[in-house]
């Protein structure tokens, strides 16, 4: 039951008024079953207190129900309701409720609920009679009982021998709300915070924020808004530790977090300071902008105004002309938002809770279409129907401006009706329900002639640096204890290297690494760290130590008779491959299969038909692992000895003797 229908006139003349020193508010909205709420921008000096019944906002014949306060049953001057405020401060003030009733016998002596004001608590006077079944919104000035015991009160102030209520004939009021000119100075709030974020983290959305204010200490809320690149379903804002005084609300079609008090600006401060963003994407891109304000309206840094949506479903938009016009923000003029840029029109558009008017009409010539509110007035946007032009901006939704039916006005479409945040045209009063009926209207506050220099928002950026990953590895191995060389690259950023998977120093950076000396096969790990953000998880990389090639059993001399054949044979381990040498007095060649040599790449050479020439030949065998980088293993130096035989000749006879 969000009616909010306006008293024009009164708004009208009130608009003169509080233009100047904007509005405070007494509110309660019943949201929560509780006489004590307090939903506006001031308190209430007292609770609710029921007479006759049980005060308890629970049960009984007047209770909170619904989220509106419910009265059945009521007898005449009997059961009522009464709250205060002190309003000893004020100049002016308006009262306001949305209100139904349900089965009162109507008329205008019969069964009623009557809305009464008192300065004093004690005398009332009747100002509203509600009867019959049907509803609306109320809205009275109240001006003549302002005092510091303003007391308004709900009774059957009925004197007819029929204003006696029956079970089952209700009366719901809601939203009941005093408003005041405040002459309050604005606060002053600063902030700073230009970082980097890292996806699978979350980061706070300001490094340093102050609020000040000549003449309060304490707020009821503050508002944090992502007010440039928002990702619905993905970015998320939330307040983290422990704030006793402090609530927080997280709204996640406007991308706004709400943190509500009341509470001092210091609490505030700690509160702002400890609201961290995050992403949920695997892989987010881009910047997000923060605006962190004293107030409820919504700060967008490219245009340096505020927006607000006013929630009023079947308002014309004549009516919500005329209600934006009289809406203040801290002393700035509202108006029906003039949406200007693709930024504007997805901030109050995509990012409203409901469908709106905005200041576009061709009322006054049919097919151009201008801005006729704010201080865009005048300016045309739009020219032609279907398949028109723009000279600068528009965001028509798809086979629109049909100009179906006299349609005049622009309106942000239904969020079933996309692209959110596009427009459509519709008749004054547009459908009476579905995709087409009026649910509000979108204030903006900014640019108007006069407005004063505020300083309620603080804006700050963080930039989404993608993780950097590792893109190659390198291992290395060598033979035997010593250092060995390792290698990787990153898709981003500097390199690092670790002695463990997670946790440790880094042992260095770099795309290539030396280890220290190691005598065992020892895993190595690397990072990339680009902007503050580093890899997810350390690659493994392997620093491999051989067991080389061994000779277990040493080639022997060997000495022979000439013509005789002999062998030098050699035992090694972690070996495949053989390679027998001949020293010929300079220097060592490899021997082939050929003249005396066989056996030259097996573990046994073997030499056959030697000459006395070969006598004092030196063999040697160098031993490898093809599958290894190790370097060759030569074995000790093998003799061969060549025994030749001695000629004895006498009287012409010559006799052979074995030296042997």
């Amino acid at each position: 039951m969000k009616l909010f229908y306006q008293n024009i006139l009164f708004i009208i003349s009130l608009f003169l008024t509080l233009q100047v020193f904007g509005q405070d508010t007494y509110l309660d909205n019943f949201n929560t079953v509780s006489y004590s709420n307090n939903n506006g921008s001031l308190n209430y000096s007292t609770n609710w207190v029921e007479t006759n019944d049980n005060n308890n906002p629970n049960s009984g014949r007047i209770r909170i129900t619904g989220n509106e306060l419910r009265f059945e049953d009521i007898s005449t001057n009997n059961r009522r309701i009464t709250r205060s405020a002190d309003l000893s401060a004020h100049s002016s003030a308006v009262l306001t409720f949305d209100w139904q009733t349900s089965g009162l016998d109507g008329d205008s002596s019969g069964e009623r609920l009557n809305v009464q004001v008192s300065s004093n608590g004690t005398s009332f006077t009747t100002i509203g009679t509600f009867t019959g079944s049907q509803s609306g919104s109320f809205s009275q000035d109240i001006s003549a009982y302002i005092s510091a015991f303003t007391t308004i009160r709900f009774i059957n102030a009925g004197t007819c021998s029929y204003c006696n209520w029956e079970s089952g004939e209700f009366v719901y009021i809601d939203d009941v709300q005093i408003e005041v000119p405040s002459s309050n100075a604005a606060p002053v709030l600063t902030g700073t915070g230009n970082q980097t974020y890292c996806p699978g983290s979350s980061i706070p959305i300001a490094e340093t924020i102050s609020i000040t204010d000549t003449d309060d200490t304490s707020t009821n809320a503050v508002y944090i808004q992502i007010s440039s690149g928002y990702i619905n379903g993905e970015d998320v804002l939330t307040l983290t530790g422990t704030h006793p005084n402090i609530t927080s609300s997280w709204d996640a079609v406007q991308g706004e977090l709400t943190l509500s008090g009341p509470a001092t600006y210091t609490e505030f401060e700690t509160a702002i300071l400890a609201v961290e963003y995050s992403s949920s994407a695997t892989s987010p891109t881009g910047t997000r902008q923060f605006s962190t304000t004293v107030g409820e309206a919504n700060y967008l840094p490219a245009t340096g105004h505020y927006y607000e949506f006013v929630d009023q479903v079947g308002i014309t938009w004549t009516a919500a002309n005329t209600a934006a016009s009289a809406r203040t923000y801290f002393g700035l003029q509202g108006y029906l938002a003039t949406l200007t840029s693709q930024a504007e029109a997805d901030f109050s558009g995509s990012q409203a809770t409901g469908v709106g008017w905005i200041g576009g009409s061709d009322a006054a010539t049919e097919g151009v279409w201008e801005w006729v509110t704010g201080p865009e007035a005048g300016t045309v946007f739009w020219n032609g129907a279907i398949g028109g032009s723009s000279p600068n901006f528009a965001f028509w939704n798809t086979n629109e401006p049909n100009q179906s039916g006299n349609e005049d006005y622009a309106h942000i479409t239904h969020p079933n009706v996309n692209p959110n945040g596009s427009w459509n045209d519709l008749s004054n009063t547009g459908a009476a329900s579905g995709n087409y009926q009026p649910q509000g209207y979108v204030v903006e506050y900014g640019g108007t002639p006069g407005d004063p220099v505020l300083s309620i928002t603080a804006t700050t950026t963080i930039t989404i640096e993608p993780i950097p990953t590792i893109t190659s590895t390198t291992p290395g191995s060598r033979c035997g204890s010593g250092t060995v060389t390792l290698g990787a690259t990153a898709s981003a950023g500097t390199v690092n290297w670790y002695a463990t998977a997670t946790g440790g120093s880094s042992l260095g950076t770099g795309t290539s690494f030396v280890t220290p000396s190691i005598s065992s096969t020892t895993t190595y790990y690397v990072d990339a760290t680009s902007n503050g953000c580093t890899t997810a998880a350390r690659t493994a990389i392997m620093a491999t130590i051989n067991t080389g090639p061994s000779i277990t059993t040493q080639p022997v001399n060997s000495t022979i008779c000439p013509g005789c054949s002999t062998t030098f044979t050699v035992t090694a381990s972690n070996t495949d491959t053989y390679q027998w040498q001949f020293f010929n007095g300079s220097i060592w060649l490899n021997l082939t299969d050929t003249g005396i040599h066989g056996g030259t790449t097996t573990d046994t050479l073997i030499i056959t038909n030697v000459r006395p020439l070969d006598n004092g030949n030196q063999y040697r065998v160098q031993v490898s692992n093809s599958a290894l980088t190790c370097s060759p293993v030569t074995s000790v130096i093998a003799v061969l000895t060549v025994n030749t035989s001695a000629l004895i000749t006498n009287r012409r006879i010559t006799y052979r003797v074995d030296k042997n």
